[in-house]
């Protein structure tokens, strides 16, 4: 590789790197992310589904802690799909109606 080719990916680097920072600075959103969100509000504005601060308020939730929530559409009925860590460190995914909060099953991660 010839000492220019050697500098302009030097340069490249730096660039990337540059740009890669000014998103984490700035808190870039993946697309769509903003309009997931949107909707979900929405949804539960029209009464659609519950806010999730009140399924988490559940007592059978008590103790848990939730890695990841997510509002889906499921065979046409919205879903709450909550990864939650016990204590002792096991993870399982559980499954909720989101517009009653009704329990729809449970999947234990590996």
């Amino acid at each position: 590789m010839s000492e220019t080719n050697g500098i302009r990916l030097s340069w490249v680097f730096v660039a990337v790197a540059l740009i890669s920072g000014a998103a984490l600075l700035y808190d870039v959103a993946p697309a769509g992310a903003s309009d997931d969100h949107d909707e979900a509000r929405e949804l539960m504005a029209s009464g659609e589904v519950m806010p999730l601060a009140d399924l988490l308020a559940r007592p059978e939730l008590e103790g848990l802690r939730v890695l990841e929530a997510d509002l889906e559409r499921e065979h046409g009925r919205m879903v709450y799909e909550l990864e939650l860590l016990d204590p002792t460190g096991r993870v399982d995914k559980r499954y909720y109606d989101a517009t009653s909060g009704e329990p729809l099953g449970a999947r234990l991660e590996d």
